[in-house]
């Protein structure tokens, strides 16, 4: 019991931790693409390690199995949630020409047709 509270109680710091950091890269980073992502990566890996030491610290229970259906939760609502911030950012600013790339398909028929032309 007591290695348990110990174990738990690691898992939960170094998850909190992951989280300050985090939060201090939203914060002090100088992009906003650089933002999304210490928020993206940063949240999720400190939120799986909170509820890794929730889960030891509640014991293999019912309330385990709780927990872990709120991880679950989590780990695709922030990653997704964070890739359609950054992807409605680009499409507003137009970043980088990002509205008017071409689809993948055309750029192998123009390539195809740029290899045909030299070997002539």
């Amino acid at each position: 019991m007591i290695l348990q509270n110990i174990i738990a109680g690691i898992l939960v710091s170094v998850g909190f931790i992951f989280l300050v950091i985090s939060a201090v890269g939203v914060i002090k980073l100088p992009a906003f693409f650089n933002r999304v992502h210490a928020s993206g990566v940063g949240e999720t890996l400190g939120a799986f390690v909170f509820i890794l030491g929730l889960i030891v610290a509640a014991g293999f229970k019912l309330i385990s199995v709780k927990i872990f259906i709120i991880f679950i939760i989590l780990t695709f609502t922030n990653p997704l949630g964070t890739n359609l911030i950054m992807l409605g950012a680009t499409r507003e600013r137009n970043y980088k020409n990002y509205n008017n790339l071409k689809p993948l398909d055309e750029y192998s028929e123009i390539e195809s047709q740029d290899s045909e032309g030299e070997k002539e």
